[in-house]
């Protein structure tokens, strides 16, 4: 590979940008062509189906390599479970509570050779996974079930044998959201959040990252939060110089790239504003600043580091070997083996990934319950409960289970009032049994209100199909399982344990305490 680039080029190493549909539009053509932007983010929007996104990013490595001379980054959030981004012709691994819910670091390895495999024949090769983020707070808006666990050694070690599967096939493991965004109780896509406390208080959280480091992962990103007790500046992790360079490289010794979390975020472009920030990112030891939606901004922010570059805000210095830093690494996964794309979705991948999803179930109250010949089924449909999260249009949880089960279904509203309430009780009344899905249930509590108020004249089993934390508030005759995931692969999980073809198995990651 030729590491003598124009400035411009050098330029764009350093940006990663996304694109608005299923193929190359000619602003995001003419952005690589003449302000060198070098890398790309996939979301949802850019993906139809397996050979769609095949053909996408063989286009994007063509245009790259010839407007550049250089490999593209192709980067994906492939975490499994509740952030996918992915087809469903692919597999979806289950999240990562879920993979902590097995007690088997094996099947983080498995679930991480199943991801990069898959991703190395797409054409993808930067996955944005695993969390090493440990979430121990409960009322975590954006982590919850995308963390292994709320203990940092559960967390280190899985997350690090995930690290290790994806990375044996090609692919760069980027660990998130460094230092931790596991104590926040705000979202950082919507608000810039603050977490206090001085460094001591937060080696929990950094135990992980240091973990991941000591273990070989290859890229870390940062997250949008102030940490007020330890930067005196006012400044964000990703934007601060003691995080991404002292503490991060320096003490941590880690060498690979730091990625910036997106800097189109409310907590950024609200506060510093994307371009600037995207400057201020670098200064601090970004390698990678990511801008995931409007290229324009991505124009902007190139031109912003040249001129930063020649007014000496920038160290010239300190810049290129951070360019080099990034030149090798693509030389790297340019020179890994590729996986060929029949694997994508097989019938093995699929088989395997069901087995993992199987083991994830967990029995959290063990309350007597019976589905009898005509059990109703209840839940919400899969809404988008954080803006960072996929919504799962296949599936329908209170239809689905009692297609596969047998039975009548309810579909309710997300947060049932009393009338509602009211409404499912009378159609309850000549069933069996009841069985509720909760879909964020500890934030909706109306759908807690609901189960609690079935479990006064009928058996109840109710299902968390995402944070288990849900389960918490439930009355104690109440028979509840964790889930972790509203998707096809954990319904038909759940169908097989409801006619007794398997058994809850998992143990949960993580302290539900009653409020």
């Amino acid at each position: 590979m030729d590491l003598e680039l124009s400035l411009a080029c050098r330029i764009g190493q350093h940006l990663m940008c996304g694109l608005p549909g299923y193929t190359l539009d000619d602003t995001f053509r003419e952005a690589v062509r003449k302000y060198k932007i070098s890398n790309v983010i996939l979301f949802s929007r850019n993906i139809r189906d397996k050979e769609q996104l095949f053909e996408l990013c063989a286009q994007i490595q063509e245009l790259v390599q010839t407007e550049c001379g250089v490999p593209a980054l192709i980067g994906i959030d492939q975490e499994g479970g509740m952030v996918s981004r992915l087809s469903s012709d692919c597999t979806i691994v289950p999240s990562a509570m879920a993979i902590g819910a097995t007690g088997d670091e094996r099947c983080a390895l498995r679930a991480g050779i199943l991801t990069g495999r898959e991703l190395s024949a797409l054409g993808v090769n930067v996955d944005f996974a695993p969390s090493l983020d440990m979430n121990s707070n409960p009322h975590n808006p954006v982590i919850g079930v995308r963390s292994y666990g709320d203990d940092p050694d559960v967390v280190s070690r899985f997350a690090r044998s995930m690290v290790e599967g994806i990375q044996s096939q090609g692919v760069m493991a980027v660990g998130k959201h460094f230092p931790g965004h596991g104590d926040t109780h705000q979202d950082s896509h919507l608000v810039l959040p603050a977490v206090g406390g001085e460094l001591s208080d937060l080696q929990n959280h950094i135990l992980p990252f240091s973990e991941a480091v000591r273990g070989g992962i290859q890229g870390i990103m940062s997250s949008h939060i102030l940490f007020p007790d330890i930067e005196k500046e006012n400044v964000p992790a990703t934007m601060s110089p003691f995080f991404m360079t002292e503490l991060l490289k320096n003490t941590l010794g880690f060498k690979g790239l730091v990625f910036s979390d997106c800097m189109e975020m409310h907590a950024i472009a609200k506060h510093s504003g994307t371009v600037d920030g995207t400057v201020s990112a670098i200064k601090a030891g970004v390698d990678v600043v990511l801008i995931s939606h409007t290229i324009s901004l991505g124009i902007a922010a190139a031109e912003a580091i040249a001129k930063a570059l020649e007014e000496g805000i920038l160290s010239r210095e300190v810049f290129d070997a951070s360019t080099e830093k990034i030149l090798l690494a693509k030389q790297m996964l340019q020179e890994a083996e590729r996986k060929p794309l029949s694997v994508v979705g097989s019938a093995m991948h699929k088989k395997e990934n069901q087995r993992l999803y199987a083991q994830s179930l967990t029995l959290v109250q063990d309350a007597p319950f019976e589905l009898g010949g005509n059990p109703l089924f209840v839940g919400v449909t899969c809404f988008q409960a954080t803006v960072v999260s996929s919504e799962e249009h296949e599936v329908n949880f209170a239809p689905d289970m009692a297609h596969l089960v047998g039975g009548s279904s309810l579909v309710v509203s997300e947060n049932p009032d009393e009338k509602e309430i009211q409404r499912v009780l009378s159609q309850a009344s000549k069933c069996s049994s009841v069985v509720v899905g909760t879909y964020n249930g500890h934030q909706y509590p109306g759908q807690i209100a609901l189960a609690n108020a079935l479990a006064k004249d009928h058996p109840v089993l109710t299902v968390a199909l995402r944070n288990p934390y849900d389960l918490a508030e439930l009355d104690v005759r109440i028979r509840s399982i964790a889930a972790y995931a509203y998707n096809r692969d954990t319904i038909l999980a759940l169908a097989r344990l409801l006619k007794k073809e398997i058994s809850a198995t998992g143990i949960l990651p993580v302290q539900l305490v009653r409020t």
